[in-house]
């Protein structure tokens, strides 16, 4: 709050001086060159004319030096205002050197805050790093001690070099060296700044940080062993620096043969800081030369900073909450993967590996007024042509969807990642852009959340929303004037073709659940009050249904429509509510044992749809209780009319109470194996499950 005071304070003394300020001149640097100077025109300090470009987009990387002086009256920030300075910036082309300045119409007196700044940095240039090599302050190089790079709002990348409100490194920081040892977000004297007329920056981009793969190792004596840990151990060790995923391969050699085996892993050092998410996959395992035979393994962490692979862990006894593999699945997954026999006697140790990228797909969801132009990415077919984009971490992307017809109104549409709450936890969807028939529309404020805890979306019109979520997140932080609606439907009228271009942003992986797990006792006294669980269904075309127990509009506790629960309700042409009859067979549950609930349609039936939107079972059982290992569902079985007893379990634990699911085309994690059909008048769909651990 001090800072955006001070700078508020700034423009309005600079309102003062605008007569006297020029414009800025703003200086292209071309990688590799490191000396710029003040005092000519712009064409005089700009690089030859041969190695000019054109003039940088407004989605260009741009680096600069923002600057405030004492009096906040000498500033300098790249918001298109003019302030009373020469500034030498650098449009950032890859990977290299760079210069950056600031020449001041008036010696700048003190210094209140500086630091190296990349607009668009985050977006454009995901995962890169500063490195200062150099800083001048009226022509005389300053010491300097070591920095970090990171972003105050997920877009663009900074290093702080004189910062007094932040007290220690932030959650995102991340440094060209792999290591945050000793970074300071004030890196210089103030004094030195007591009077300036230019300061200057020197500094390399990386792109990535510099992060090392290696082999844990331990003999069964614990004598030969090696840990990247700076001691010295009687092994030589080939270590890889990661510097993109690939292929790569690491190994150790003992200066004496080591006998037997207590643990081995492989390693990458500040793997989950430069590459969260990623999965390692190990393609060949060599003891003394001969390949082995090895299973799957998992990627994870200990301790949030360091990659591992497991390949032969006899203390952990299960495979830990943050699992990953590259192939989606962690239940075949282990800690050991290989026969410790294999190692009784070992000269040589390698691995080759593959270090892989986390992958996603966004797409719009989307349905016209009449429902009838829709797309949805569930497997079925639409009158569409959907252009999806491949989501490989922090970027820009765009999407879209091409009518066979022209959809008319709109009805409901949204950006959705369909699995990033898992892949990409914690990151942020910011759409930048949004074409109608070609044409950009204005596009409001948007925030990022999710509906299930599994996709992770931006809503763009969706009047279902009457109040912002709870896990709504912006990138920025700024929840003020968000909305489930940033677009005009009126825009929508006739659509051909609609594209949606979106920053993807890094944020800090969210807790799955703060609080502590559940004691024996608390456990003990929630299931001593007993549970209930409540059969729930919604059609596909009529939209009949039964909501679950807890929602808040139609659902059982309902202050405005009980009705609604103990009822099947549709809605007429007029959007009034149709008492469309049936029953239910709801069931309490005391104990261990099988449980089953039921819908008898009435003589209406479930109207004219052929397929279901839901078919779930709501309970009041607190999803805790089931996360916690305190009970356990399972042996889900589905019957439909006369038709066959069918299998098929996914239990949600992503909300506060378990959640049953049949079918749920919004937010089912996967298709399920069954066939159904929807029961006409008088007929029963009944749901049967297990419940243990009483």
């Amino acid at each position: 709050m001090k800072k955006t005071l001070a700078a508020i304070l700034c423009l309005a003394l600079l309102m003062s001086v605008m007569s006297f300020a020029p414009a800025v001149a703003e200086v292209k640097i071309i990688p590799g060159i490191t000396e710029i100077s003040f005092g000519g025109t712009a064409e005089e300090t700009a690089a030859p004319a041969e190695e000019e470009a054109a003039p940088a987009a407004e989605d260009a990387a741009i680096a600069y030096l923002m600057y405030a002086d004492a009096s906040w009256a000498n500033c300098f920030w790249l918001d298109g205002n003019e302030y009373p300075v020469t500034a030498a910036t650098a449009e950032i082309t890859g990977p290299g050197a760079y210069t950056i300045g600031l020449e001041f119409n008036e010696e700048a007196q003190g210094l209140a805050f500086t630091a190296l700044g990349i607009k668009n940095g985050e977006a454009l240039l995901p995962g890169y790093t500063i490195e200062l090599k150099a800083i001048r302050v009226n022509g005389e190089e300053i010491a300097f001690e070591k920095g970090y790079t990171s972003s105050d709002d997920g877009v663009e990348t900074r290093m702080n070099i004189y910062n007094e409100w932040v007290n220690e490194a932030p959650a995102d920081a991340r440094s060209f060296d792999g290591s945050l040892d000793g970074v300071k977000p004030v890196i210089v004297d103030k004094e030195l700044f007591a009077s300036v007329k230019t300061v200057e920056v020197d500094f390399n981009l990386h792109q990535y940080p510099l992060d090392t793969a290696y082999i844990m190792f331990a003999d069964a004596s614990w004598a030969n062993c090696f840990w990247m840990d700076g001691n010295e151990y009687p092994v030589t060790a080939a270590t890889a620096v990661i510097d993109g995923f690939g292929d790569y391969t690491v190994g150790l050699e003992f200066n004496e043969e080591a006998q037997g085996l207590a643990f081995t892993a492989l390693g990458i050092v500040n793997g989950e800081k430069t590459y969260p998410g990623a999965y390692i996959k190990i393609n060949a395992l060599r003891v003394n030369g001969e390949e082995i035979v090895f299973e799957k393994g998992y990627t994870s962490s200990d301790n949030g900073v360091e990659t591992r692979m497991n390949i032969y862990n006899e203390w952990v006894g299960e495979v830990p909450a943050d699992a990953r593999s590259f192939d989606g699945e962690v239940a075949d997954a282990s800690p050991i993967i290989v026969d410790k026999e294999a190692f009784a006697s070992v000269k040589s140790f390698e691995i080759d590996f593959s270090l892989l990228p986390v992958t996603d797909i966004a797409y719009i969801m989307y349905a016209d007024a009449s429902w009838a132009n829709c797309f949805w990415m569930d497997g079925n077919e639409y009158p569409v042509t959907a252009a999806t984009a491949e989501i490989t971490g922090p970027g820009t992307y765009t999407v879209g969807l091409e009518f066979n017809e022209e959809a008319q109104g709109l009805a409901f549409t949204a950006l959705g990642i369909v699995k990033g709450e898992q892949s990409f936890n914690g990151y942020f969807i910011d759409i930048t852009e949004i074409k109608v028939n070609g044409e950009a529309i204005e596009v409001g404020k948007g925030y990022t959340s999710s509906d299930n805890g599994i996709e992770t979306r931006e809503n763009i019109y969706n009047e279902w929303v009457g109040e912002i979520p709870a896990d709504a997140r912006r990138a920025d932080g700024d929840l003020e004037g968000v909305s489930a609606i940033i677009v005009d439907k009126e825009a929508f009228a006739s659509v051909k073709t609609v594209e949606v271009t979106f920053n993807f942003i890094y944020g800090k992986p969210i807790a799955k659940d703060d609080d502590a797990p559940l004691t024996q006792e608390e456990a003990d006294a929630l299931k001593a009050a007993g549970f209930n669980a409540y059969i729930g269904v919604q059609g596909k075309d009529t939209y009949v249904f039964r909501n679950a127990w807890d929602e808040a509009n139609y659902g059982r506790d309902s202050a405005e429509h009980p009705e609604f629960f103990g009822r099947l309700t549709g809605w007429d042409a007029d959007n009034n509510a149709v008492d469309y009859g049936g029953s239910f067979a709801d069931a309490q549950i005391t104990g261990d044992g099988e449980y089953s609930v039921s819908l008898t349609t009435g003589d209406m039936g479930m109207g004219e749809t052929k397929d279901y939107n839901m078919l779930f079972v709501s309970t009041d059982i607190p999803s805790a209780l089931i996360r916690d290992g305190f009970l356990t569902i399972d042996n889900v079985k589905v019957k439909f009319g006369s038709g066959a007893t069918q299998e098929y379990t996914e239990v949600d634990l992503s909300g506060t109470y378990v959640l049953i699911k049949i079918i749920d085309v919004y937010n089912q994690a996967s298709a399920p194996s069954i066939v159904y059909t929807v029961p006409g008048p008088n007929e029963t769909v009944s749901i049967t499950f297990t419940v243990s651990g009483w």
